[in-house]
């Protein structure tokens, strides 16, 4: 699961960094535990207690995005004195939830249904994800709006570079690699595909985390091998001539790019053609 602060909003890791250092100070140590999940992460987490042995510990399945976690504006705490990560002796999660509240943050251990003394989560969209849902609709748009961020999909705070939020509607022609990768990466990951971190690099996970697509198929995914195909073959107009229905036009074109990198022309976008999709063409 999902231990890396850094990808959640930056107020988030601030008040986790002094929620930590005001329990050391008050004699009840903690480490952050679970913070940003993915979808696939999420899932695994419901399926325990359902479909997978263990209890019950969410409600939220990660295809609704109904975890705060996948949000990035919650973490998950753990008793750190050696006496248990999660031995409630002593009230030490009441302790500690009293603090985090003083700060600021929910504390998950004033719910009704589930419970969750170690979670914390930033108070301003509601208990629940239903805000963010509706004004953001995912987690990229959303992320848009963090500032002071160290997150790969946010401002980098460090150098002041801003790295592009990209959708696959919005790829043209003029648009860098980076740019190209993120869209594919970002829609994949929309998907319940698995192709890592939405980084912009266009490595082994991310040809992995491709599906085999064919004549028939309709969707985003189509829609960037259109517009990809249009870059490579130099036949970039009307953005691209991608209007995501694969069909006879699309498969010609797939094959006649399939020839040119010494394929088998299939018409079908397999491992090995997506792999020269993502090859950089200078940009």
């Amino acid at each position: 699961m999902g231990r890396d602060l850094t990808k959640c909003h930056p107020r988030l890791q601030k008040l986790a960094k002094e929620l930590v250092a005001a329990c050391e100070k008050q004699g009840c140590p903690i480490g952050i535990g679970e913070c940003f999940r993915t979808v696939q992460e999420q899932n695994r987490l419901y399926a325990q207690g359902r479909t997978k042995p263990g209890p019950v510990v969410t409600n939220a399945p990660g295809s609704t995005y109904r975890s705060m976690h996948q949000w990035g504006v919650a973490f998950d705490v753990y008793r750190k004195d050696g006496k248990g990560a999660y031995n409630e002796s002593g009230n030490y999660f009441q302790r500690v939830g009293a603090i985090g509240k003083s700060l600021g943050l929910e504390w998950g251990g004033d719910w009704k249904s589930i419970v969750d003394k170690p979670h914390f989560q930033l108070p301003d969209w509601g208990s629940t994800s239903e805000r963010l849902r509706k004004q953001y609709g995912n987690i990229y748009a959303f992320q848009a709006t963090w500032t002071g961020s160290g997150t790969s999909t946010g401002k980098q705070a460090s150098s002041g570079e801003e790295t592009p939020h990209t959708e696959v509607k919005t790829l043209t022609a003029d648009s860098t690699q980076k740019e190209w990768i993120l869209a594919l990466q970002r829609e994949l990951i929309r998907q319940d595909y698995q192709p890592g971190t939405a980084d912009g690099i266009a490595g082994k996970r991310t040809v992995e985390g491709c599906p085999t697509v064919r004549k028939g198929a309709k969707g985003e995914l189509t829609r960037w091998i259109q517009k990809r195909l249009s870059l490579y073959l130099n036949v970039w107009s009307g953005g691209g001539q991608a209007d995501g229905i694969f069909g006879e036009k699309t498969e010609q074109n797939i094959r006649h790019f399939q020839k040119t990198k010494g394929l088998s022309a299939d018409g079908v976008v397999g491992k090995k053609t997506w792999s020269a999709l993502l090859q950089s063409r200078g940009k």
